[in-house]
């Protein structure tokens, strides 16, 4: 059995790898699974985790307003802190019951007789939760328990048709729920923009290619149900979503290439206001040539689909997880954003405590000599065959050419820094994790990221959203927790589906998803006879082949010639 298969089978195995809430709400569920009854009960045990969430936001929001008021407050904890110690903040209400109803109508979990329900199972639902809180399904505010069931082959609460349904105060956008349940099962390889444009002329309808593209008949009637929506307008959604960059934009250790559908999908929140940052913990400081590199494909479809103006600059990449804020110009490069004076980016974040403009150099330098020196102690004492960079605001444990380090003696390295650096009197925030193949500390973390962006660009921490895929305690995306709404994704696969998610209920049409044609351009492919529909098409390959003449090292960031780089272990 291959390494990756162990991995994975034993990945929940350690305490440090579990995930408090998913695990309590998976042991609740498997009472119903052993009493064969999951498919009676599992709807009102979702809606049990609601109300439980729901009353610990409650109690959570009426002790923090009373600390503000500097009233007198004792700390009691919700019966779902009891259950669940670790539990955090939740910004947003979290509706499971509708999201269990929707993933169950869609893959047929309570039908299973032999596997329960899983971790990711779960993990997927609330995913799916999130989404649909966000995209302002639950506006009005809904009672527990009163929102009618999603019935097979029918709608919230068995009546009307899909098309033009006149929603109610509180209720769920049936159209938008059954969109989602009529799109393409993970992971079944969906139609990309490499081959999808060939098969059509430019006189076919968007009903024409809906029917080619999508292999539920259901499809058709939600299509026929949604209007195109119009340039510039807001989706209903996150304004805010950052991203994580290794393992979520693109395979851990590569650059964004070559994948056009998740391109499409990034493209399309931009065109409709949405802020996106790419937070990550790879820091080149601000030499935005190395951070382009990364993201050399996605930069590249931008130009060709001619993003442009207020669209370009809603795209931001964080790097160091908080330490060089760089933004997309309108000659489709990263430039560095001012950080001093007034409108800067360090300066307009100073009141708060954390911001990297209030840090000091000699504590800095404090984090990252314990850094250097617990790495140093964790190699010798694990005969590590690695080394160690350091550079200005990290250190990082890497493995050496050709050698790969266990991920048991990486979580041992990061678990030790983690406690010197908590039990030390360093007051800064810092990230330790484990990144798969190496472990590093980073000066500041992404909670500290994601808040400064929020504060910058005068973003609410309920309207923001970070998807990533280091949740555990070991991980770097950890932190992000604290400050907004997250989306759990293991890889560059389920960051398109979250957002083909997020797109579908938000309204946009599956036509605009699937098409490679801009639904902006929505005339054009309806028979423009001075122009018959053709797109223009980016050429993944050959953008490959451009930058392949280079290769970065993606620990040092040292930039190498083609020639050495297949040479060496990058």
């Amino acid at each position: 059995m291959s390494n990756i298969s162990s991995r994975r089978r034993n990945y929940l195995l350690t305490p440090h790898r579990r995930d408090g809430l998913i695990e309590w709400m998976k042991s609740m569920l498997m009472h119903s699974f052993v009493l064969d009854a999951l498919d009676t009960t599992g709807a009102d045990t979702f809606s049990h985790f609601e109300l439980l969430i729901d009353e610990h936001r409650k109690m959570t929001d009426q002790y923090l307003d009373d600390i503000s008021q500097n009233n007198k407050s004792t700390f009691v904890p919700s019966r779902l802190k009891q259950l669940v110690p670790q539990v955090g903040t939740f910004y947003t209400r979290l509706p499971l019951r509708k999201a269990f109803e929707a993933y169950n109508l869609k893959y047929g979990i309570t039908k299973r007789r032999h596997i329960c329900i899983s971790f990711n199972e779960i993990r997927h639902i609330l995913n799916l939760a999130q989404i649909i809180a966000m995209t302002d399904m639950y506006k009005g505010g809904s009672q527990l328990g009163l929102l009618p069931p999603l019935v097979p082959n029918g709608n919230i609460g068995g009546g009307g048709g899909v098309a033009h349904h006149e929603k109610k105060e509180g209720e769920t956008d049936d159209q938008a729920i059954r969109a989602w349940t009529s799109m393409t099962v993970t992971p079944r390889r969906e139609v990309d923009d490499k081959s999808d444009g060939s098969q059509y002329s430019g006189d076919t309808t968007p009903e024409e290619r809906s029917r080619a593209m999508c292999d539920r008949s259901e499809s058709i009637a939600i299509e026929e149900a949604f209007s195109l929506l119009p340039d510039r307008t807001a989706l209903p959604g996150p304004k805010l979503i950052c991203f994580d960059g290794d393992q979520t934009l693109y395979s851990d250790g590569a650059n964004f290439e070559s994948n056009p559908r998740l391109a499409k999908y990034l493209f399309l929140l931009l065109k409709h206001g949405v802020t996106i940052a790419v937070v990550t913990a790879a820091g080149y400081e601000y030499q935005a040539a190395k951070y382009e590199l990364r993201l050399s494909g996605l930069l590249a479809y931008f130009k060709e689909k001619g993003l442009k103006g207020d669209d370009l600059e809603r795209f931001y990449i964080f790097g160091g997880e908080c330490n060089y804020l760089l933004r997309l110009g309108a000659d489709y490069k990263l430039h560095a954003v001012k950080e001093n004076g007034p409108g800067g980016w360090m300066n307009s974040t100073k009141h708060m405590s954390e911001s990297p403009g209030n840090w000091s150099e000699s504590e800095v330098k404090s984090v990252l000599d314990m850094a250097e020196a617990s790495f140093n102690s964790s190699m010798e004492d694990q005969n590590m065959r690695a080394r160690i960079i350091r550079k200005k605001r990290s250190v990082g444990l890497i493995p050496k050419a050709d050698e790969k380090i266990t991920r048991e003696a990486l979580d041992e390295a990061v678990l030790r820094i983690q406690s010197e650096l908590d039990n030390s009197k360093i007051n800064l925030p810092f990230c330790a994790f484990n990144g798969g193949r190496d472990a590093w500390v980073d000066v500041g973390n992404k909670r500290v990221g994601v808040q400064v962006l929020q504060s910058y660009l005068g973003v609410p921490p309920e309207e923001s959203l970070h998807i990533g895929d280091q949740f555990l305690n070991t991980g770097n995306d950890f932190a992000a927790r604290s400050v907004c709404p997250c989306v759990w994704i293991t890889s560059p696969e389920e960051t398109s589906y979250i957002l083909k998610s997020i797109l579908r209920l938000a309204g946009v049409p599956l036509m605009a998803i699937l098409n490679p044609v801009d639904y902006e351009d929505k005339k054009q492919v309806n028979g423009d006879k001075g122009n018959k529909g053709i797109e223009k098409k980016v050429d993944f390959d050959e953008m490959e082949r451009r930058t392949s003449r280079l290769a970065m090292d993606v620990f040092t960031g040292e930039m190498i010639p083609l020639q050495r780089a297949a040479s060496r272990d990058v």
